[in-house]
């Protein structure tokens, strides 16, 4: 199991680094929304406009990697059969360090 927690760490922070550091969102908003645009933070306004609950998690580090941990510890759960606790301790433990390591790398 200490290999699924490494391993699903490594995903999710990886995850944020791409959404939050890469140009991913304004890529994503050309594609979705038909526009360009000049900064992430216009694409999360955009979101929010269309739906409050994604807008909201779009623009936050710690809301979207406490999901993106949930769903990946649920997944790994079901697929490699771990217990049942496994989600559990993900989304309690990815969120933080994720937090952590991009508060480290962030410019």
């Amino acid at each position: 199991m200490t290999f699924f927690l490494i391993i699903g760490g490594l995903q999710v922070f990886s995850l944020m680094v791409l959404w939050f550091l890469s140009p991913l969102k304004l890529t994503l908003g050309k594609i979705l929304f038909k526009q360009n645009y000049n900064s992430p933070n216009q694409f999360d306004d955009k979101l929010f406009v269309k739906n409050n609950i994604l807008g909201t998690i779009s623009g936050c580090i710690i809301c979207m990697s406490f999901w993106t941990s949930l769903s990946l510890g649920i997944v790994y759960a079901i697929i490699f059969q771990l217990p049942v606790y496994y989600p559990i301790i993900t989304f309690l433990t990815y969120p933080g360090a994720c937090y952590y390591l991009f508060s480290k790398i962030k410019p």
